[in-house]
């Protein structure tokens, strides 16, 4: 049976939804609102969604807001002994720096004051890494790699001081060379080997895709590297700082990759790659099948909002659709760079940024989402982190949603999102108590999220169907 059997989309919609969403709804009522091309403004002047600090203070004595709890998926875990390793590099780096700088090391004050932040960044990121036990110490040896980047920092710059600045520039081009080398290597290296299950292509592609995100980001950040005898002691500092973490982002996924193959990449795993290519191709079709209408002049009049008349609304549903764009793009891009697995994390970007659109485009004509109180604007909060624990408690296409794989990579992202919305929140109730403070952002950010949220379990339906097939 073809995914169009039995009148669905192989984006996992039937084809009258798939009918309803381009033309709209008939229900949303008020003036014409002309096209745009760029993204809405805000008008200053609306007050709906603005409260006295002492409002949104009484309300969060009421509605704490505990932070979400972010689990981030673990592909493979590092051996204690490669952390180790990583903070000693960054140990050794911050040794190089006098752990009190004064005017006579350092003339220039903005010199010495930015090689002791660095110094300083580079250390608490280290004592804090340190501190990681279990899975968090997969995130830990990822994150290490900006904690050697600060300690490079703050050497480097100490170092140009008193330097020969042509013999240091020679030796920091020698290190761009090698650099630039071990990281396409390991870039155009990548395969997609793993186990031939469900859970082992769902751990397949998650690791796939933060190999091929790391590697490729470092690519291209070195493809941008330059440095000259002519900056000053702080631009050569932060040369040698990038070099650092493109070095570190090499030994960072080349024992990675040694720890996967061992435990999931050996002889007897499968070459993946056909499969995601397959799902990443069928992806796109979805997605061109679903024909959402491009963010231009007219755009709201094309999924049935043309005659909305609110500026805050407006900005809402214009931030609701901007990740379609972004998804279908990155889907196409990532295919013509053979990056199957990061084709396949926007292929999920799409289900679920479709879905979402859906939502809010359904709640904004039925006027629900109009004039907020505070408290309204803490519901949208629960409504998605009630969301997020139903995802938390599915299992999809015979999977643990939680299972180490892009879909809890997704559901953690949003989580962390909430938590930085929630810090939004917080600042306004901290501000004095007669301040008129604005919400509007939190507000928008909030029913985003939940709609993503709530769209997620169907979007991993369809994309799991597409991989797991």
């Amino acid at each position: 049976m073809t995914p169009h059997d039995s009148g669905r989309s192989s984006s996992g919609l039937t084809n009258s939804s798939r009918r309803a969403f381009l033309t709209g709804v008939g229900t949303a009522t008020g003036a014409v609102l002309a096209g745009c091309s760029e993204l809405p403004g805000m008008d200053d002047s609306d007050t709906s969604v603005q409260f006295a600090a002492s409002e949104v203070d009484d309300v969060l004595v009421e509605t704490e807001l505990t932070p979400p709890e972010v689990r981030w998926p673990v592909p493979v875990e590092p051996a204690p002994a490669a952390v180790d390793d990583a903070l000693e590099r960054v140990a050794s780096l911050v040794a190089e720096v006098p752990e009190s700088l004064t005017p006579d090391d350092v003339p220039n004050g903005v010199v010495r004051a930015e090689i002791g932040e660095q110094r300083d960044e580079a250390t608490a990121r280290r004592d804090e890494l340190a501190d990681a036990t279990g899975t968090d110490r997969y995130r830990a040896y990822r994150q290490s790699r900006e904690a050697r980047e600060a300690a490079r920092h703050a050497a480097t710059s100490w170092l140009a001081i008193g330097a020969d600045r042509e013999e240091l520039v020679a030796e920091l081009r020698d290190e761009y060379s090698a650099a630039r080398t071990e990281t396409q290597d390991r870039y155009r290296a990548i395969d997609y080997r793993g186990p031939e299950t469900g859970e082992g292509r769902l751990r397949t592609v998650l690791y796939a895709f933060r190999r091929e995100s790391d590697l490729r980001s470092g690519t291209r950040t070195l493809e941008r590297w330059g440095v000259s005898a002519s900056d000053d002691v702080l631009e050569t500092g932060e040369s040698a700082s990038t070099l650092e973490h493109t070095t570190a982002t090499v030994d960072v996924w080349d024992h990675l990759e040694e720890r996967y193959r061992s435990q999931y990449g050996g002889d007897d795993a499968a070459d993946l790659a056909p499969v995601f290519e397959g799902a990443l191709e069928q992806s796109i079709e979805a997605a061109d099948a679903a024909d959402v209408p491009r963010q231009n002049d007219g755009w709201l009049e094309e999924i049935g909002l043309g005659d909305l008349d609110d500026s805050i609304l407006e900005f809402l549903v214009w931030r609701a659709g901007q990740p379609i764009d972004r998804a279908r793009d990155g889907m196409a891009d990532a295919r013509d760079d053979a990056d199957w697995a990061t084709g396949l994390y926007r292929a999920l970007e799409f289900e679920v940024a479709y879905r979402a659109l859906e939502t809010v485009r359904d709640r904004v004509a039925d006027g629900e989402l109009a004039e907020p109180t505070v408290e309204d604007v803490l519901a949208e909060r629960s409504a998605a982190l009630e969301a997020a624990e139903t995802v938390r408690n599915s299992e999809i296409a015979g999977e643990r949603a939680t299972a180490p794989s892009l879909g809890a990579y997704a559901l953690a992202e949003r989580l962390r999102s909430v938590g930085w919305v929630d810090d939004g929140v917080r600042r306004a109730a901290d501000r004095s108590p007669d301040t008129n403070v604005s919400l509007r952002s939190q507000y928008r950010d909030y029913v985003r999220y939940r709609a993503q949220l709530e769209a997620l379990p169907d979007a991993l339906e369809a994309f799991r169907g597409r991989l797991l097939e």
